[in-house]
């Protein structure tokens, strides 16, 4: 794919996060506290659809990472430690512009959805819960790049192979209870069940990063015995 390709995929995929801002809603409604009654089942719920609407995008953005990493390993012909840390860079900036995309779409929506006169901060930005959510998915996007560099270099760059192994990676964790067996994603699921987990949002991190090291270290040692070196 050539440069002006990959532009206009990342172009996609913000004007995604902005505009599937609404979709977001009606999904976070349908997963949020169930039938509150309570100011305090209200602010839970209104947390929970916060959640949702600020991480619009970003399963379909961890994927594009996904490829990406897929795409500088197979187009440079080699992988280097130069283009794993240029996958990284990548990644978290793919990471940051689908969140502030998110984000500056989904306010005026937090503002007039949900229950937003029951939150001291109706945007709920402000609530640590939120918080560690947003920034347990967006970790994830440079991790997603690098196992998408290191299944490109696994499979002996080949793009097409690749990238098909990397779509399948993702599907596979529909159900956030897989996560201990296959890489998690800030789909709909997991976010539901760690809206409201605080800290514990970095379990979803913490289980792709061991899956990013293994890839990344697998990769390495596939480098070194076929050149016996990692180039530099």
């Amino acid at each position: 794919m050539p440069r002006w390709g990959a532009a206009v995929v990342v172009a996609g995929l913000l004007a995604w996060a902005a505009l599937a801002t609404p979709l977001s809603v009606t999904v976070g409604e349908y997963f949020a506290y169930y039938d509150p009654q309570s100011d305090p089942e209200r602010l839970a719920h209104h947390r929970d659809l916060a959640a949702h609407v600020y991480t619009t995008g970003h399963w379909f953005g961890q994927l594009i990472a996904a490829l990406v990493g897929v795409w500088l390993v197979a187009r440079s012909g080699a992988y280097r430690p130069a283009t794993v840390i240029r996958a990284a860079l990548i990644g978290v900036l793919l990471g940051l512009g689908t969140g502030t995309v998110a984000i500056a779409a989904g306010i005026p929506r937090l503002r007039t959805t949900g229950y937003p006169s029951v939150a001291p901060d109706p945007t709920m930005l402000s609530d640590p819960a939120v918080r560690w959510c947003l920034f347990a998915s967006l970790t994830c996007f440079p991790l997603w790049t690098l196992i998408g560099a290191a299944i490109a270099r696994l499979m002996r760059r080949r793009a097409m192979l690749a990238a098909v192994v990397t779509v399948l990676c993702q599907p596979a964790t529909l159900v956030l209870t897989v996560g201990a067996v296959a890489p998690p994603s800030s789909h709909p699921v997991a976010v539901a069940v760690i809206a409201d987990a605080g800290r514990g949002a970095l379990m979803m991190p913490a289980i792709l990063l061991a899956w990013a090291a293994l890839a990344t270290a697998a990769a390495i040692l596939v480098s070194r015995r076929r050149t016996g070196r990692f180039h530099t």
